[in-house]
């Protein structure tokens, strides 16, 4: 095997540990590769994400800056840094978004470039433009489930939920493994289009098949008991005090009647009782009479990871 392909071949692997969770494995690998050339420019893009993901985004922004210095016309730098500069300067991330998008020569790295461009967009408060710069991929041939999701995800950020709808529509006639994420976005653009009874029929699809799907609870029910009992403890004084005695009811999913009212089926979480003002015009206080607590909608959020 050659040197160069076994830095690919170490690079796909940790993309895969990274794919699977296992941030510490594709560090292992990241390693192994930097020891065989540590300018290469995948090798130095993989450094800069497995810092942003330990949480340190200044050095990884730094890492990121490093290969574009080194690597000015690596597409792959500039959508990293791109990536990490959303969540630090979103301005700087469109320079590098639309840096990257002059340089692609691949579908996927164009698309890529234009959520990433959008993404920014609409952080500086720029929807007219994210929605201009979305429009490029209205004729990309595009099939891939995960993709669909995100370019109609951007098109609900950049407040065109009719756009977000058509693409999240696309996959149901093509893939029903991802028919419930599909439903659950269509009725989220039907929300925010003010359409109630378009989303909660949406959202009757999606609480259908999230019954329907094979899951096995990855932590026991009192451990769950546990760790809920725990963070409510770590609210504020103030906010622990008005729900002292509320139980705390578990359940799979939310109810049939929940979602009736309008309450998204993969909410995390709801407190019933009676709101009101602090200090109402009628005397009171918010009454919380009982916290529902969804199951498997944390448990889907938390991506099965125990911890």
């Amino acid at each position: 095997m050659s040197r160069q392909d076994r830095i690919l071949t170490l690079l796909e692997a940790a993309h895969d540990r990274l794919d699977r969770g296992d941030l510490a494995g594709a560090q292992a690998k990241h390693d192994l590769a930097a020891r065989i050339d540590p300018k290469h420019p995948d090798v130095m893009c993989l450094g800069a994400q497995l810092t942003a993901l330990e949480g340190d985004l200044e050095q990884a922004y730094e890492l990121a800056q490093a290969v574009i210095a080194a690597h000015p016309e690596h597409v792959h730098g500039h959508l990293v840094a791109a990536d990490i500069a959303l969540g630090l300067e979103p301005e700087d991330a469109i320079t590098h978004a639309r840096a990257a998008a002059d340089l692609v020569d691949d579908e996927g790295d164009l698309v890529a470039a234009i959520l990433l461009l959008a993404d920014a967009l609409c952080l500086c408060e720029r929807p007219a433009e994210a929605r201009d710069a979305l429009a490029e991929l209205a004729s990309s041939a595009i099939d891939d489930p995960g993709l669909l999701l995100d370019i109609a995800n951007a098109h609900l950020t950049a407040e065109d939920p009719t756009t977000g709808e058509l693409w999240a529509r696309r996959l149901l006639a093509d893939d029903e493994s991802y028919a419930a994420d599909a439903w659950h976005l269509i009725g989220a653009c039907r929300e925010a289009k003010g359409d109630k009874g378009g989303m909660v029929t949406a959202w009757r699809e999606v609480l259908a098949r999230d019954r329907a799907e094979e899951w096995e609870p990855s932590v026991a029910i009192e451990d769950f008991e546990r760790i809920a009992a725990a963070a409510l403890g770590e609210l504020p004084e103030e906010v622990q005090a008005k729900l002292t005695n509320v139980p705390i009811l578990i359940d799979d999913l939310p109810s049939d009647h929940l979602v009736e009212d309008g309450i998204d089926p993969r909410l995390l979480g709801v407190f019933e009782g009676t709101p009101m003002p602090e200090e109402s015009a009628v005397g009171g206080a918010p009454t919380v009479t009982s916290i529902h607590l969804f199951r498997k909608n944390l448990e889907r959020a938390g991506g099965g990871d125990p911890e």
